[in-house]
């Protein structure tokens, strides 16, 4: 300890406000010592502060979350800026830090997503961002959308801010900053010099030379935008106990009786960007689906008082006859063809893939057929779910989101649920209510513990109108059990095989 009574060690780095009216700090960690102290207001009741017990996690998620965060900047955050770099640098790779540390804690333990994502309420303050400059405006966004990518918060979460940083920044400029904290979450946690390289062009891409002007931007106290819309989407995180941006999402459920639902990581996965035969194969299935959707307009025959259409000679007759004897003409002697476009019908497409054993060696394929499914009846105008089940039930996917990267899941559950999984889609799609077309799309070998009642569960959805199309591993050891009311094709490469699997979801749609 000082002579002012502060320890001698340094708290964990991260951005310093530079906002005078900000919050006191509710949380410091010190490396050294590995000792982390959180603020007592984030836990309201001291009998639920014990960390290890899961019921006092539920009752303070935001302390919680808070824990977890400086434990990633005491694992993670293992480097220092060297003295001499200019204050504005500083700041910059400080803030890239933040994202940084949070995605490397997360890729080891990703079940504590959902902490994290509450934790932000209380680490990121509105007041961090008093104007809407251009600093200000990538301070926010390097805050709050970088942990988009680093997959701590979802897209819906920060869809009010991203539109006042965008009005600010532009989409280029936006677009730019989001590379480099994009690349700074693959830094290591030793490397400093990318740390503050990163920093410096965060620096020279908001147009800010550090060299002439080492000092922070100043901030003039004004009314921001983007501090607004921050303070409404942390206050709908706040407010929003789930692990999903929106209620109909998929989370925790408790009304589907025997039905353990978790949007927590039950599997293990590895994210990955598309690839090319990937993204190429989810266009040729969304043009084929949409095909699907289409309908020709129909065409009816109506009688017409004047041209164009076919002259009809009997009621011309009837015509003159009625005006040559002062009646009411009311005979209409052409006849033409009336093209009345048809709506194209509300497209369902829920997606069931097997994380059981059986499945590991064809884990990488069947992910990818996944993966490409649910992006192509997305931008089909599909309304998509994707499940995994095993063990449990796993909402990967929820309804009305596209999936941005693939999903490599590793198949290690010694069971599978596909009765119940069947059941939770039926809930959050309605594939058994008539009304839509309607597809479930299985990926699986088929090898249950019960086959009679997967059978009895495919034809009850099979009697509603609901199709099945099933995606079967090509093992000519192991051949996939075929099920009755189900179109099935074995896949070995889905990007090659992507014409049958868009045929054959035509076909099941059509006999549906």
């Amino acid at each position: 300890m000082d002579e002012a009574g502060r320890p001698d060690h340094q708290p964990t780095r991260r951005p310093r406000h530079r906002h005078p009216r900000r919050r006191r700090p509710t949380r410091l960690s010190y490396p050294a010592t590995a000792e982390i102290h959180i603020d007592a207001d984030l836990i309201a009741d001291p009998t639920i502060a014990d960390p290890r017990r899961p019921a006092h996690r539920s009752k303070a998620p935001v302390a919680y979350g808070v824990l977890l965060h400086e434990c990633a900047h005491v694992i993670h955050s293992t480097w220092d800026p060297p003295p001499g770099v200019p204050p504005v640098v500083r700041e910059a790779a400080l803030l890239l830090e933040e994202s940084r540390a949070e995605r490397s804690y997360r890729d080891t333990r990703p079940r504590d997503r959902r902490w994290l994502r509450r934790a932000v309420t209380s680490i990121i303050d509105p007041t961090d961002t008093p104007t809407d400059t251009l600093w200000s405006a990538a301070y926010a966004a390097g805050l709050l959308l970088a942990r988009v990518d680093a997959k701590i918060l979802y897209p819906a979460d920060v869809r009010t801010p991203r539109r006042q940083i965008t009005k600010v920044l532009g989409r280029k400029l936006l677009k730019g900053l989001r590379g480099i904290w994009r690349e700074a979450q693959t830094v290591g946690d030793t490397d400093a010099a990318r740390m503050v390289e990163l920093g410096e062009r965060w620096c020279r891409l908001l147009g800010i030379d550090p060299t002439a002007s080492p000092g922070l931007p100043a901030d003039d106290a004004a009314t921001s935008a983007i501090a607004a819309a921050i303070a409404a989407a942390l206050d709908a995180i706040l407010h929003n106990p789930a692990d999903t941006p929106a209620p109909e999402s998929g989370g925790p459920r408790t009304d589907v009786p025997g039905i353990h639902v978790d949007t927590d990581v039950p599997i293990t996965w590895t994210e990955r960007d598309p690839s090319d035969a990937e993204r190429h194969a989810a266009n040729r299935l969304t043009a084929l689906l949409r095909r699907a959707r289409h309908r020709e307009p129909t065409r009816t025959r109506e009688p017409s008082s004047a041209p164009p259409g076919r002259l009809r000679t009997r009621a011309a007759v009837t015509l003159a006859a009625q005006r040559a004897s002062g009646a009411i003409p009311t005979a209409q002697p052409w006849q033409r063809t009336v093209r009345r476009p048809v709506p194209d019908p509300d497209l369902t497409v829920g997606i069931l893939i097997d994380a059981s054993g059986s499945m590991a060696d064809f884990a990488k394929p069947m992910s990818s057929a996944a993966w490409i499914v649910a992006q192509a009846a997305t931008r089909a105008g599909a309304t998509t779910a994707t499940l995994a089940y095993g063990d449990r039930i796993t909402v990967l996917i929820p309804s009305g989101r596209r999936p941005a990267t693939v999903r490599d899941m590793q198949a290690d559950a010694s069971t599978e649920r596909f009765v119940e999984a069947c059941a939770e889609a039926d809930r959050l799609l309605h594939l058994s209510t008539p009304g839509t077309a309607r597809l479930l799309v299985v990926v699986s070998d088929g090898h249950y513990v019960n086959p009679d009642e997967s059978q009895a569960t495919i034809t009850r959805l099979h009697h509603t109108g609901c199709a099945v199309l099933w995606l079967a591993p090509a093992n000519e050891s192991w051949p996939p059990r075929a099920y009755d009311h189900t179109t099935i094709i074995t896949v070995d490469d889905p990007t090659t095989c992507v014409n049958l699997i868009g045929h054959a979801a035509i076909d099941a749609l059509n006999r549906a």
